[in-house]
């Protein structure tokens, strides 16, 4: 097979440190992986991008204000005119903000999981809302713009309205939510993960949400894993498979490449020490679990789906995180609907 496609869109996790420990992390962050690449090492990594034809890099973490040279780095992909976006706890925001700014970070995206004591609680940290908040105040005043992610669970669901109307309120441009998934500390976690049934409700939440945010230059953004092939399917494009490997890879903090950040490290491609990103992209065998992808490899949630050659089973990593399989995904509306399960048992499985 010869693969044409290019990462237009890359994942950095600059650290694994993370100055919290929430319940929900998927990364389970907390110390820096051991060898993170050094200063030189990710500069270097940088000039790799244009002729990759990247068109965004998203630095995540862990959390990535952590690593002190977050800003050189920032800076040498804007002198590459390549767009970049952070995602932060908010904890280091206040101090940060203006530095952002001046770093060309395009979008400072929060996690904020709820108000008051549902985000601490959710977050592990209490007086925690209060300080996120701080620095959302500090981000808004200094003009740079604030987006809101947030993972949602049992805990969290019946609040969505709620956060969605203070949101607005405050001028964050830019709210995603996604479904918690059961990888690192959340697959150890109760209450944290949806049922069919409130998955469907987040999908009633987003739909009537769509109309009194896309106003104004506002947005509210299911993730990949949130929805298919019914009327609560609130995305702008329709959803034509998992991009992961396709169109855009993660890159860990210690140099490796997967096809998204959010799988296991059993899902590296290769090593960013070893090879350049161009090798390992374009190797006949990277990424073979989304771009050799065959009817036949649908599991059993999405076998016989007369959406399945387009959709290829949702969302790969939730499709591995709720089943160990890729191109199974049980979260999609269409088949909950189809299969009937939404009826049945209680919000927490």
């Amino acid at each position: 097979m010869s693969f044409e496609g290019f990462p237009m869109l890359v994942g950095w996790e600059l650290t694994l440190a993370c100055n919290l420990r929430c319940a929900h992390c998927a990364s389970s962050a907390g110390l820096p992986r051991r060898d993170e690449l050094s200063t030189k090492e990710a500069l270097d990594l940088c000039e790799q991008f244009p002729d990759l034809l990247v068109q965004e890099v998203d630095f995540t973490g862990g959390e990535p204000l952590l690593r002190p040279d977050w800003m050189q780095i920032a800076a040498k992909l804007a002198k590459l005119e390549i767009p970049t976006r952070m995602v932060t706890n908010g904890l280091l925001l206040k101090e940060n903000a203006a530095r952002l700014l001046d770093a060309g970070v395009k979008t400072v995206a929060v996690s904020l999981d709820g108000i008051g004591d549902t985000h601490d609680r959710i977050r592990c940290r209490n007086g925690l809302f209060k300080e996120v908040m701080a620095g959302i105040g500090a981000g808004l005043s200094a003009s740079l713009p604030i987006a809101v992610i947030t993972a949602v669970n049992d805990i969290n669901i019946d609040e969505l309205p709620q956060l969605g109307v203070f949101l607005k309120d405050i001028g964050v441009v830019y709210w995603q939510v996604q479904p918690t998934f059961a990888r690192g500390r959340a697959a150890a976690t109760d209450g944290l993960r949806l049922s069919q049934t409130t998955f469907l409700e987040l999908g009633k939440l987003v739909r009537q949400n769509v109309a009194v945010w896309g106003s104004n230059g506002k947005d509210i953004v299911p993730t990949d894993g949130v929805g298919y092939f019914t009327k609560l399917d609130a995305r702008k494009k329709e959803w034509k498979g998992c991009g992961a490997g396709l169109a855009s890879c993660g890159i860990t903090s210690d140099g490796k490449i997967k096809g998204c950040l959010s799988f296991p490290d059993s899902f590296v491609e290769g090593d960013l020490r070893e090879r350049t990103m161009w090798d390992v992209w374009f190797d006949e065998h990277s990424f073979s679990f989304n771009r050799y992808f065959k009817i036949e490899n649908l599991g059993k949630n999405c076998a016989g789906c007369k959406f399945g050659e387009q959709c290829k089973g949702g969302c790969c990593i939730m499709s591995y995180a709720s089943t160990t399989e890729m191109h199974n995904d049980p979260y999609c509306f269409h088949g909950i609907l189809a299969r009937g399960e939404h009826g049945a048992g209680s919000r927490c499985p």
